[in-house]
């Protein structure tokens, strides 16, 4: 009996410690297995949980599955965490090492269909990385409906030379005309 109540100590004792509390986490690199709990206890309404996430991803530290998962769940928040979240993933957008990265904050600014990434999306139309162009590209033509983004947008597909890339930008064109004219 004495090492079945032992066995189930140690097993609530490992339990507590695989759920990072928030206060504990802000400013430690945290794995793929906290993201995950904290993922959980954010969508189940921590929003400490979601601060925190907020947080990882501004610091820019931590493994790249672990980063990609905490923004592209911050892009599924709705805009709950308000600009502490908006501005972690503008952010991740603007300053990330890696292009997957920057991708993903693309993603998660469209799943939040936030007016504030429109000027960070147009500076991300000179991006590097086509991938990025291209997610830049398709951000603006879901969001954008002013004369001058539809400028940038005439100009950066001019001088794009990757397909992929240059058919993105078109394709914004045309959302970007029809929301201004309609």
């Amino acid at each position: 009996a004495s090492a079945s109540a032992s066995s189930s100590a140690s097993s609530a004792s490992a339990s507590r410690s695989l759920r990072p509390d928030a206060s504990e986490t802000s400013s430690s690199v945290l794995d793929i297995e906290a993201v995950d709990l904290l993922c959980d206890s954010a969508e189940a309404g921590d929003d400490r949980a979601l601060e925190t996430l907020a947080v990882f991803v501004s610091e820019g530290k931590g493994t790249l599955a672990a980063r990609r998962t905490a923004l592209a769940f911050l892009g599924g928040t709705g805009g709950r965490g308000g600009e502490q979240v908006v501005e972690a993933i503008l952010s991740a957008l603007e300053n990330e090492k890696t292009p997957a990265m920057r991708r993903t904050a693309g993603d998660a600014l469209s799943d939040l269909g936030d007016s504030h990434a429109l000027p960070r999306a147009l500076s991300a139309l000179q991006d590097p990385s086509q991938l990025v162009r291209w997610r830049a590209g398709r951000l603006l033509g879901e969001l954008a409906c002013s004369p001058s983004t539809l400028a940038a947008l005439q100009a950066a597909a001019e001088a794009e030379s990757a397909f992929e890339v240059g058919f993105e930008l078109k394709d914004a064109i045309r959302k970007v005309q029809a929301r201004m004219e309609g």
